[in-house]
C-alpha cells in the first residue's frame, strides 16, 4: 500500500510539473473528463492537436516517472543530447523537487485513495 501511495503522489507531481499546455490537456481530459473539442476550443487548436499534446504528455510523464520509480525501464530509452534532452531532464528534476516521500504520501489517505488537491 505504501508503494501504491507513493506512486500516486509521484503521478500527481508529474502532472503538476508538466508544461502549461500539456497540463491543461491532461487535467482536462483525464481528471475533468472534458471532451477534446472543448479543450481544443479553450487552447485555440484543433482536436487533432489536442490528441498530439495528450500523447506527448503521456510519453513525457511515463519517462519522468520511470526515471524515479523504475530506473531500469528508464535506461531502456537512454536520453539523447541537445535542447529537447535538457528540457526533458529539467522536467524530471521538477518531478523530484515537487516534494518528499511525506508530501507524496499526504496526497492519499491510508487506504490509498487520493485526497482532494
Amino acid at each position: 500500500m505504501l508503494i501504491r501511495r507513493e506512486r500516486v503522489g509521484y503521478l500527481r507531481h508529474a502532472v503538476d510539473a508538466l508544461p502549461e499546455r500539456l497540463r491543461v490537456v491532461v487535467q482536462g481530459y483525464f481528471f475533468d473528463e472534458r471532451p477534446m473539442a472543448e479543450i481544443a476550443a479553450e487552447l485555440g487548436v484543433s482536436e487533432s492537436r489536442v490528441s498530439q499534446l495528450r500523447a506527448e504528455a503521456l510519453v513525457l510523464m511515463r519517462d519522468g516517472l520511470n526515471t524515479h520509480l523504475d530506473p531500469a525501464m528508464a535506461a531502456e530509452n537512454p536520453p539523447k543530447e541537445g535542447c529537447v534532452a535538457r528540457r526533458r531532464a529539467a522536467y524530471y528534476d521538477r518531478i523530484a523537487n515537487r516534494g518528499t516521500l511525506r508530501t507524496r504520501l499526504a496526497l492519499t489517505g491510508p487506504d490509498g485513495i487520493p485526497v482532494a488537491a
